[in-house]
């Protein structure tokens, strides 16, 4: 096959592959963390007999990010991800809803569930524990100048014909890490729409975008949520 042919078939897959939208399912994105959550919570035992223990002052808060790199969830946490949420936690500490955070790594955890995790957070003195977890879809499609320009070269580079729409879910779970309860839920969606050529069209700036449009609204709902249930305590 010349390459005359390679680019004609280039551009039919290109032309024929995104051709229309899709949609964004909120649906399987909340699926996918459910699905998520069932695996790694797995088992937990009865807590109704055990009441936690009493704090005096405020809690210390660990943080867990779940791997996102697999399946239907399209991203990996970032540091800039890592440090948004180190920055809100200094914001807590400095209002005294707690007493500090730190993260947990995955490397000091004996397993892949929420048991082994909790034990690691025991072992470094946490009160709370917070797991965030997240998942985002894509939907790129064509717009009219796309079908009637990209048949050519220069059209899939200059051509405002590609349309990528970004929606991401993020979830965080707050857990008493002693008293193996949880405590309280919140999730927030972030959302990013681009517009540009064919080639230069980047799905993944807009799911950076969108999740951290949903980390921000996250942090900001589990303020309440830490305020409310560990804080102060």
């Amino acid at each position: 096959m010349n390459t005359p042919s390679y680019i004609a078939l280039a551009l039919s897959l290109l032309l024929t592959g995104c051709a229309s939208s899709q949609g964004l399912h909120l649906d399987s994105l909340q699926q996918t963390l459910n699905n998520e959550e069932a695996r790694f919570v797995g088992a937990q035992p009865s807590t109704s007999a055990v009441p936690p223990p009493t704090r005096q002052g405020p809690p210390k808060l660990g943080l867990y990010v779940m791997p996102t790199g697999f399946l239907h969830h399209e991203f990996e946490w970032t540091d800039a991800d890592r440090e948004s949420l180190l920055a809100w936690t200094n914001e807590l500490q400095r209002d005294r809803l707690i007493s500090g955070a730190s993260f947990i790594h995955i490397a000091s955890i004996k397993g892949n569930q929420l048991v082994q995790l909790r034990e690691s957070a025991i072992r470094q003195g946490l009160d709370l524990l917070l797991i965030v977890d997240g998942a985002a879809t894509v939907d790129r499609y064509n717009n009219y100048k796309g079908l009637l320009l990209y048949w050519t070269i220069l059209g899939t580079y200059f051509a405002h014909g590609t349309h990528s729409d970004a929606l991401c879910l993020v979830r965080a779970a707050l857990w008493d890490v002693r008293g193996e309860a949880k405590l309280a839920q919140e999730e927030a969606q972030g959302s990013s729409k681009i517009v540009g050529p064919a080639t230069r069209v980047d799905d993944r700036d807009g799911v950076t975008a969108a999740r951290r449009q949903a980390l921000t609204k996250l942090m900001e709902k589990l303020r309440e949520t830490v305020a409310r249930t560990g804080g102060g305590r």
